[in-house]
């Protein structure tokens, strides 16, 4: 019985210092419950101010060729040869891409040698019949002066020498009608079979060409790759834009299009460029409404149009070595400034059902003033048509 209780005891004290160890606080000191912030209600309250406001729009922009042209393979295969990559600059006729042509290079070549083969024969031809033209024209002009000295024998003879001299007379001029006869029949001779086989050489060297020209990609003109999409061993389909090239001796700037600055921009607006975000000096540049670079190929499979990207021409001023194709610029677009506005931070503004109003703080009391319109958006500051005056002290939301 004496064991009983003694353990009872124990069991008791031992739950009573369990919870004791647990309970808040019993660590050390009270950890204190932080206080909310108190907030400063001199920070929500704005005064209304009357000055100069501008509204920009920041973009960023890249520098590229004013003439581009989309180049595509005119046949389906797979390309065996890529020499370029992008930003590659090349020369016009340097090929840029190809697929498999060995077999075609082979014909062409065969093909070019028969052309060359049957132009020398018509050449040939064509001396030889101009040889037997000039021996049968020597010809008719020798039997005219043996005529000629035939019928002054004639007329010179007498007697029994007349009748000698009268037979060579007609000698003469049988053999000048027969001489006649042999320069018009070589004049009037030709061989067609000549031209016809330079023709027929002719036409097998153009389908060849066309052929090979179908599984070529070349520049068109001196020129820097703006993009290229393809890799050796890769299948591509007819008329797919695999390339896009430019020419770097015209340039321009171009920036993404934005379709809530796209309502305003005219060939009117201000816009100012910068080399460098950090630039407090610009260069004055022109928007180029409408401008397209890509002429649109209708053989392409796809298409571009203006409404890719804005598009910018570039002041004279600038230096040369400035304009590189690629490099990246900034353009602050001026859409609207006023030297005298009644301006107010957005922060100060509160909107209700697409109501826009702020709360003037007049003493001790507060009225509702309606916002009429908001006009210009400077960067921190806006204008505000309202029953307002300068001074006037708005307590923010």
């Amino acid at each position: 019985m004496e064991k009983s209780k003694i353990w009872v005891i124990v069991s008791v004290l031992c739950a009573m210092f369990v919870m004791v160890a647990c309970a808040p606080g019993s660590g050390g000191s009270p950890t204190p419950t932080p206080l909310p912030p108190v907030s400063s209600y001199e920070k929500s309250i704005f005064t209304v101010e009357e000055g100069p406001i501008v509204e920009e729009k920041q973009l960023m922009g890249e520098i590229v060729p004013s003439r581009q042209e989309e180049l595509f393979f005119r046949a389906s295969g797979f390309v065996t040869r890529v020499s370029v990559k992008q930003g590659d600059v090349v020369k016009k006729g340097t090929v840029l891409a190809e697929m498999q042509v060995d077999d075609l290079l082979n014909q062409l070549q065969q093909a070019r040698i028969d052309l060359e083969v049957a132009q020398a024969n018509l050449a040939k031809d064509k001396a030889q019949r101009e040889y037997d033209i000039q021996k049968a024209t020597a010809e008719v002009t020798i039997w005219k002066m043996r005529v000629a000295d035939a019928q002054l024998d004639y007329d010179r003879a007498v007697g029994i020498q007349k009748e000698k001299a009268l037979l060579n007379l007609n000698i003469a001029k049988e053999n000048l009608a027969l001489a006649e006869a042999a320069l018009k029949l070589v004049q009037e001779n030709t061989n067609p079979y000549m031209e016809q086989a330079v023709k027929r050489s002719q036409l097998a060297v153009e389908r060849l060409e066309g052929l090979l020209a179908e599984r070529q990609i070349v520049a068109p003109f001196d020129c820097v790759v703006l993009r290229a999409i393809i890799r050796p061993g890769q299948q591509v389909d007819a008329f797919f834009v695999v390339f896009v090239v430019g020419d770097p001796s015209e340039l321009i700037v171009r920036s993404p299009y934005d379709f809530d600055l796209a309502s305003k921009m005219t060939d009117k607006i201000e816009v100012n460029l910068y080399f460098d975000s950090k630039d407090e000096k610009g260069y004055t540049v022109s928007y180029l409404p409408n401008f397209l670079p890509v002429t649109t190929n209708k053989e392409a499979t796809t298409t571009r149009s203006s409404g890719d990207y804005f598009y910018f021409s570039l002041p004279k001023e600038i230096q040369q070595q400035d304009l590189k194709v690629g490099r990246t610029v900034f353009l602050k677009v001026i859409l609207g400034r006023k030297e005298k506005a009644l301006l107010l931070p957005p922060s100060a503004i509160r909107e209700y059902k697409g109501l826009r109003f702020v709360i003037v703080q007049d003493g001790e009391k507060r009225r509702r003033v309606e916002v009429n319109e908001i006009g210009l958006k400077g960067t921190d500051k806006w204008e505000i048509v309202a029953d307002l005056k300068p001074g006037d002290k708005v307590v923010g939301p």
